[in-house]
């Protein structure tokens, strides 16, 4: 059996992995680690921003309301 040595070999190898994780139909850890990576931190980032958003803009409306009593 000859051995693939090289750029051509490893693509092979990983790509035969890749198959491989596509076919599992079993389920896993891996699935809830990937999806609580690529979906749930950024959104906790996201919530994140969204709420300094939201308190610069309530400062902003309380200063606004204040004004006429400076």
């Amino acid at each position: 059996m000859e051995r693939t040595v090289g750029i051509r070999g490893r693509l092979g190898r990983l790509a035969a992995g890749l198959r491989r994780l596509h076919r599992d139909e079993r389920g896993g850890m891996l699935d809830y680690a990937m999806v609580f990576t690529f979906i749930v931190v950024p959104i906790l980032f996201l919530f994140d921003k969204l709420f300094d958003v939201l308190s610069d803009y309530f400062g902003m409306i309380a200063f606004f309301v204040t004004w006429p009593l400076l």
